[in-house]
Parts: structure tokens; sequence; C-alpha cells
């Protein structure tokens, strides 16, 4: 019981460590542009750690305590491939071999006493694993720290290999694997976690011997005593991740202002005629699409100016302001200054089709006004992200 309260308060310290930092994070998560998505889904990883008897039992009923396991920790590893469905939910085949040794304590003279013990157990698990971090959370990310469990079901292949009494077998018996840790994301790749598994298992085998069939445990209609064992392994481990990465979001670092040209001499304004009726382009809205991280025109969004500039030349008297705007992808810094090269390149078009600047009115946004769903942390096509890479135009007075 000692050894299984260690285990616990271990497992535990880390996980108040984990979610003091957890709270920073998730804060942090949407200036830092953190994927809802993984990235691959493939994980292969590595296990050390001691292996023991994590209780006590009486494998002679009416008999106070017969045999009551007395084990020492004994190294253990094992290894394992996992497949992530999410961001909460994976699929994992483990394998993880150890030793136990200890002896039987009989708690009173015993003339039969029995030697040390040394069993051998091979235990191959298929475990359902579960982000407990991002289950209990709304935000479904890449975390540096979670906690994480694991249930599922197994077998375990024992061979007794010293201190057997009698019923010297090899054994292939179904295992219940229980299991919890908290693990940390190194790097987009690995990742590290320490972690503690209970193997629930129906033999008294595991201390190297066998109980009797008359000890009072058998069921009706069995020879073999039913007496469920159980194995402890706590352990520290390593995992990789395979797979390519997504291309990084763009840097923090705030692109060098590109130098302004000289201006150039106004021509005089001419004077605006007088109108008896207000033009009947007021209100006409213009719209220009640019593609991912860039601000310079295509084809389709020259002749969709070309519109405008012919309704401003044919109309003198109306102005135009100009809204340019960015998807929610990048840092939002960066993405002001997307959105104001999007507008200036707009605006140099207008000019060079004749368009006085004094007519034309232009604001930047950046990622502040989206036209659908797609915030940061919300998963959507490259079609939906494109919607918002936009500069929009409205004809006014």
């Amino acid at each position: 019981m000692k050894k299984l309260l260690l285990s616990f308060m271990l497992v535990y310290s880390f996980a108040i460590f984990a979610f003091t930092q957890e709270k920073v994070k998730v804060e942090k998560a949407k200036d830092e542009k953190v994927s809802t998505e993984p990235f691959n889904k493939w994980e292969i990883g590595f296990t050390g750690g001691a292996a023991n008897f994590s209780g006590e039992f009486n494998t002679r009923k009416g008999y106070a305590p017969y045999n009551d396991y007395d084990s020492s920790g004994q190294f253990g590893f094992g290894g394992f491939i996992k497949k992530n469905f999410s961001h909460v939910f994976a699929l994992e085949f483990g394998i993880n071999h150890n030793s136990l040794i200890g002896n039987v304590y009989h708690g009173f003279d015993d003339p039969y006493s029995n030697p040390e013990y040394k069993t051998l157990t091979n235990e191959y698990d298929l475990n359902t694993v579960w982000n407990v971090s991002n289950l209990v959370s709304k935000n479904k990310i890449d975390r540096k720290f979670y906690l994480f469990a694991k249930l599922g079901v197994g077998a375990t292949h024992i061979n007794n290999k010293s201190g057997v009494t009698y019923n010297d077998k090899k054994l292939t018996l179904p295992t219940l694997p229980v299991g919890a840790g908290v693990g940390y994301k190194v790097s987009e790749k690995v990742r590290v976690n320490i972690g503690t598994q209970w193997s629930l298992l129906n033999s008294d085998r595991l201390d190297g011997r066998a109980t009797s069939s008359n000890s009072g445990n058998t069921k009706p209609g069995s020879s073999v005593p039913s007496i469920n064992g159980s194995k402890l392994y706590t352990y520290a481990g390593i995992s990789i991740r395979l797979g390519k990465s997504k291309k990084p979001a763009p840097v923090e670092e705030t692109p060098k202002a590109e130098p302004k040209p000289e201006p150039k001499p106004e021509p005089k304004p001419l004077p605006k005629p007088e109108l008896k009726v207000k033009p009947a382009v007021l209100g006409n809205a213009y719209k220009v699409y640019f593609a991912f991280d860039k601000w310079n025109l295509d084809a389709k969004a020259k002749a969709d100016l070309d519109l405008l500039a012919k309704d401003m030349n044919e109309n003198p008297s109306v102005n135009v302001t100009i809204k340019s705007h960015t998807d929610s992808r990048g840092p939002s810094s960066y993405n002001i200054k997307l959105s104001e090269n999007r507008g200036k390149s707009a605006i140099d078009y207008l000019i060079a089709k004749g368009i006085n600047i004094s007519r034309i009115n232009a604001q930047a946004f950046g990622e502040t006004q989206l036209v659908n769903k797609c915030k940061d942390g919300v998963p959507c096509t490259q079609a939906e992200h494109a919607l918002n890479r936009r500069t929009e135009t409205l004809i006014i007075e």
C-alpha cells in the first residue's frame, strides 16, 4: 500500500505543476496560433521504470495473513506505438517486460518458508489513451503540459524462474491495464511523460508459487484457485511523433517598413461641378481578394478596380473608402501591417488610373473583422480563410 500511495503522490505532484503552467499556456495559445488539428497521427515511444506488487494478498481464506508479498522494485522497460485520432483520444499498443523479486512473508512462524522468488512478466496491451486536460477543457490544443489516463485490455505471460514450490507453469493470462500520468511537449515531435500502470490479472503465481486448490479460494467446478494479482509499473518515457510538420506561422517580428516614395506634386484639383441630383454610383461596393500572405493584385483584382476607377472618373464629386483585411492566421501585429500593404496596392492602382489621392480614405483592420467563423482556434478550410483576405471599397459623397 505504501508503494501505491507513493506512486499516486508522484503523479499528483506533477499534475499540480502541469495545471499551474497550463493556466498561462492556454491564454497564450491564441497569440501563438496553436493548431487545433494534429499535424501527424502516429507516434512511437519507449519507457523505463520499476515494477513491484501493488498490494498484499491473503491466498488462504481463514488465515491471517498467510501469503503477504514482500517485493522490491525492479527495473522494467517497454515500448509502444500509438495512433492519435484527435487532441483528446488515441489508441496505443504497448509491451512491457518486468522482473518481480521478493519473498512470501507469513504472519507467523512457518517451518515451510519459501525461498526468494523471481518472476518474469511480458505484458501486451491495447489501451485507449485520453488527454484529460483537453477532455475537461473547451480549448482542444496541443498543450505543453497535459494529464492523460489509460484503460484497455491485454495479456500477461508469466514465467516463474525461481522460488517455485510446485505447479511450475508458464501462464498467459487476460489482463486489465489501468494507468495515469502527466506529459510534457518538448517540441512539435518529441514528448516525455511520467506515469503509473496497474495490471490486474487473475493469478497468484506472481510470487513464484501456486496456491493449493484446498485453500478456500477455489470456485465451484474449478481446480484452480481464483486469486487476483496486481503488478504496479511506474515509469518515465519518451515518444516521437511521425510525419512532416506543418509550415510554421509567420514569425512575430514586424517586417521592416518599405521606404515611402517621394511625394509627387499633386495636380491642381478640378472644380467639382454642381450636381442637381446625387450620382447613381453612391453606395456601390467593390471587393478585391488576395492570396495567403500576399498583397499584389492579380488579373481579377485589377479588373474590379478598373470598374471602380471608371465610376469615379465619370463621377468626380464622389469619394471612396477602402477597408483592408486579413484572415486569422499569423500574429495580429503582422496582420495589421499586411492589411496596410493590401490597401496601399489598391490606392496605387487607382492613382495610376487618374484618381486623386485626396478622394481616397484608407483603413487597415488586420484580422479584427472576419466575415465568418474562422477565428483563432476554429478549424477552417482554405476557401473559408480566403473570404477574409479582402479589400472592400465603398463609394461615398
